[in-house]
């Protein structure tokens, strides 16, 4: 079996197919599994810095193609790991079947919604689309998430819990806290305390699409904004841990991962998407094992693929 990440690294990055690099990993050894595959959108998907063909023989070949995949994350995930399935209206709904056959419908845990910004024009046959579905799996009861909070005001937390404020000698303020019938003033509520520490997320993500002018715009088509996969890595994976991105694109994954201290291992069938995602890494700082299947004894990288079969593009 071959080793995720060399004990010198901070990642691997493979240029290839990620199924033929799952199949070559041992088994149990990561805490996260990310998926960002083709949506079953029917057209091919193009940017400024290269593309990918989503296009497919029907459904059900596309259902057997992501529940190939599905089943190496599977088995490489630990007890307490996480998969993640990123999809869209497409085909989301039939995938959740698949996905509860491979992980046990008793180990769903949610439907995360990303509801992105933008552009918002008239609908007379529909409502504007502006949201993406992550289905959340746990590898077995024993995993468990790390509460993410994201930043409020005071005048947010009070129009809340509508409540009067109340201040201590000091200033400090203060509303009652509820404890059940009978007990209706039981404790103290510090506004400080949960101001500083944040609203918990909840399961609708409102995170702005990557605009035209940002930094982080690599020119993948479908890239995925830095700030979503930071949220996904911190509250699925512990500091330290493993991160797998085996959809790649420009590689937005092991960026979230590098910067929050985890280790990571990605890889891509596509040759411009794959040099994005090492250039990316090695300019944050990243020691990166960059290689390609061949060069590890599971199969060449040259050649056009079949992307109904094999290994298609996608990705962060």
């Amino acid at each position: 079996m071959l080793l995720p990440v060399p004990p010198d690294a901070d990642g691997r990055l493979v240029r290839g197919d990620g199924l033929a690099l799952m199949r070559r990993l041992g088994p149990g050894t990561f805490d996260c599994i990310y998926l960002d595959p083709p949506f079953f959108t029917g057209r091919e998907r193009v940017g400024d810095r290269g593309g990918f063909d989503d296009t497919w023989t029907d459904l059900t070949a596309y259902l057997d193609w992501l529940t190939a995949w599905m089943g190496e994350a599977r088995r490489l995930l630990k007890p307490t790991g996480w998969f993640w399935l990123h999809l869209d209206w497409h085909s989301v709904h039939y995938a959740k079947v698949r996905a509860d056959d491979v992980f046990g419908a008793k180990n769903f845990r949610n439907e995360i919604i990303w509801h992105y910004t933008g552009r918002r024009s008239p609908a007379v046959r529909r409502f504007n689309q502006k949201h993406d579905t992550l289905l959340l799996y746990a590898a077995s009861a024993a995993a468990v998430l790390t509460p993410i909070f994201e930043p409020w005001s005071r005048e947010e937390y009070v129009r809340l819990k509508k409540q009067a404020v109340h201040r201590d000698p000091d200033g400090r303020e203060w509303i009652w806290g509820h404890a059940g019938r009978g007990r209706s003033k039981a404790y103290r509520i510090y506004l400080d305390e949960h101001v500083d520490r944040g609203r918990a997320v909840d399961s609708v993500w409102d995170i702005p699409i990557i605009n035209t002018s940002a930094r982080e715009r690599t020119g993948w088509p479908t890239q995925k904004p830095e700030a979503l996969l930071r949220r996904v890595v911190a509250a699925s994976s512990p500091p330290g841990g493993l991160v797998g991105d085996f959809v790649a694109g420009s590689g937005t994954t092991g960026v979230a991962a590098y910067d929050l201290g985890r280790r990571f291992v990605l890889a891509e069938v596509d040759p411009q998407a794959a040099a994005l995602a090492g250039r990316r890494l090695l300019a944050r700082g990243a020691r990166v094992v960059v290689d390609g299947l061949g060069a590890m004894g599971c199969g060449g990288v040259s050649g056009t693929p079949d992307r109904r079969r094999a290994s298609p593009s996608g990705g962060t």
